[in-house]
């Protein structure tokens, strides 16, 4: 069942199908700027070769094919899962996406639980970027081109009182419906998270990347943590990468109490096609589950390890069921609730 909190402006048709088991066939999101635009330097455009798809041409031709002749579980599967990043919300949830350590691919898992969301609930959804230089969400979801937060946070935030449609002109949006807060806010650490905030009213699902390590947190993104109704915690599924987390949250769990074990999913993510080979995938899930932590394993796909634009159709299908069953985890823990006494602690150490 799929509920809207507000009316909202209707997206393209053909935007999303519901019994697909993938993304729909669109681009990251915006139109391209002119070819004679004062680029003011060299875009990071510029650097991208060839983007490959999430799987072989092979691999994904043997999957559709074997669907013709058997009930294929990962489709089955997908289904199932999906139901739960539908659940219906009251308020608006607002979710913090934070690394281990260096290079676990946090704004990766970032950009793609964002678009889970997006593509499968009727509602608004805003992904959010808390980096205050130009983050790698704002980037691999082609909304580098926009205008920063620090010139767009007055205007949100005068604009709050309203509906949807005030906020067309201000903030970019996906092909895909993704609604997109651009990074950008030097010298205001606490912008990003006041204005996620302020705009829950208005979107179901905020997706935030915290753009920061938890050992040590950054400012910008400490400030996003103590206002999150969940966290999802980014580790690369290697051993070090476990390490490293697992020390990082016995490190910081008395400084840092807004990371809450109960509110917090870990993601083994693959960013290297053969880290995990190295790793006792259950040693380290009965590791991080015995600090009290959800985990949720997301497999190497080729087209989000390029570290270019993410086209959400290219996502192989392994890694889409496994985003989509940490979107209905993490959703279900924002749901939990969260005494108020504590919540205001939590915001008041970063005020």
């Amino acid at each position: 069942m799929k509920t809207s909190l507000i009316s909202y402006p209707p997206r393209p048709a053909g935007a999303f199908r519901a019994s697909a088991p993938a993304f729909p066939d669109s681009g990251p999101a915006f139109p391209a700027r002119p070819a004679d635009a004062d680029d003011g330097g060299a875009q990071p455009i510029q650097f991208v070769r060839r983007i490959a798809d999430g799987e072989s041409a092979l691999r994904r031709f043997l999957r559709t094919t074997s669907r013709i002749f058997t009930d294929n579980q990962s489709t089955r599967e997908l289904e199932d899962l999906t139901t739960q990043a539908q659940l219906p919300l009251t308020t608006g949830r607002r979710i913090a996406v934070v690394a281990g350590h260096g290079g676990a691919g946090s704004s990766t898992i970032a950009t793609i639980l964002a678009s889970v969301y997006a593509a499968r609930r009727a509602d608004p959804v805003l992904a959010a970027d808390a980096d205050p230089g130009e983050g790698s969400l704002t980037w691999r979801l082609g909304a580098s081109d926009e205008p920063q937060l620090g010139c767009l946070a007055p205007k949100l935030l005068a604009a709050r009182g309203g509906d949807l449609r005030g906020f067309l002109s201000l903030l970019p949006r996906t092909l895909a419906g993704l609604w997109v807060l651009p990074s950008g806010a030097p010298g205001q650490p606490q912008l990003c998270a006041t204005v996620t905030q302020a705009l829950s009213r208005v979107f179901a699902v905020c997706v935030t990347d915290g753009a920061s390590t938890i050992a040590p947190v950054s400012p910008p993104a400490a400030a996003v943590l103590a206002t999150s109704h969940a966290t999802v915690l980014v580790t690369a599924a290697t051993p070090d990468g476990v390490r490293a987390t697992i020390r990082g949250l016995t490190q910081t769990a008395p400084a840092e109490p807004e990371i809450v074990p109960e509110r917090t999913v870990v993601v083994l993510n693959s960013p290297y096609p053969h880290g995990a080979a190295a790793l006792q995938t259950n040693v380290a899930c009965r590791e991080l589950c015995q600090l009290g932590l959800a985990v949720v394993a997301v497999p190497y796909d080729r087209h989000l390890a390029s570290g270019a634009l993410i086209t959400p159709s290219w996502i192989a299908e392994p890694t889409l069921v496994a985003v989509t069953r940490l979107a209905g985890q993490v959703l279900g823990l924002s749901r939990q609730q969260w005494p108020a006494s504590r919540a205001r602690a939590a915001v008041a150490r970063h005020q």
